[in-house]
């Protein structure tokens, strides 16, 4: 069986959920030309992650974008494993990661529960995760920040290893950073290093797909430059920093 090949997305980001949909399905249209089995997707890509995110919550609008993106998984035979927000019967809204497989099926959702102090005001944090086998891989996803609460994932993920499983173990890391001066710099270190440390403990590829610029504040940069670590923890390869990119990664 040949090494499954994932495509990292870095988008660029637009103020409506129509553009950004339109950005994402064009991701996945080039990682299935380019012969992946597989593409990752940013936080919140379906949406972009801007200040107004809270205007595009319309739940027939996010429905019907979900719908687009398994259609388009179904029709190009590519999983897919894309940011968006996601509402319960009560209202809450919720920062998710969902696993499309190739047939555009629903393989379920990992939901971000470590959020920043401003997150928290407006997303519910998520509940326990595992893992999901699709498209050739072991798969979870560890969303932004979560990378800096390795010692509450690990036994977690380490309890949640299916028995027998012999797929590559893979981590996708969606996320929204930039290096935008020495604070921010050095708090994506940590990122890195916390990245690092989870693909040696679990055995696992950790793939990045970072948004390559932001909305809120025009002008800044640092954003991209998305990474794969191999499971040994080795930084192998880094993305364009600053623009939109994609990326084919073989997992051997």
């Amino acid at each position: 069986m040949s090494a499954p090949r994932w495509a990292i997305a870095q988008p660029r980001m637009h103020w409506t959920l129509a553009d950004n949909l339109a950005e994402t399905l064009a991701a996945l249209e080039a990682a299935a030309a380019a012969g992946a089995a597989g593409c990752v997707c940013t936080e919140l890509a379906v949406t972009g992650f801007h200040r107004r995110l809270p205007e595009l919550l319309n739940p027939a609008v996010l429905a019907d974008a979900e719908g687009q993106l398994r259609a388009a998984c179904a029709r190009l035979q590519l999983a897919a494993v894309v940011g968006l927000p996601t509402l319960d019967a009560g209202g809450a809204v919720f920062n998710s990661h969902l696993y499309i497989d190739a047939g555009g099926q629903d393989l379920g959702r990992i939901d971000k529960r470590g959020l920043t102090p401003s997150e928290a005001g407006f997303f519910t944090p998520g509940g326990a995760r595992g893992w999901t086998a699709i498209a050739g891989v072991l798969a979870t996803s560890v969303l932004c920040r979560e990378m800096l609460d390795g010692a509450a994932l690990l036994p977690e993920l380490r309890a949640a290893l299916p028995a027998g499983q012999t797929l590559p173990r893979v981590i996708f890391w969606p996320s929204y950073v930039a290096e935008s001066d020495p604070e921010q710099m050095a708090l994506c270190q940590a990122y890195r290093a916390g990245a690092e440390a989870l693909a040696r403990e679990l055995g696992a590829w950790v793939l990045q797909s970072n948004w390559p610029q932001g909305l809120n504040a025009p002008g800044q940069r640092g954003f991209g430059a998305s990474v794969v670590i191999a499971p040994g923890g080795r930084h192998i390869e880094t993305l364009p920093r600053d623009e939109a990119a994609l990326r084919l990664v073989t997992l051997h």
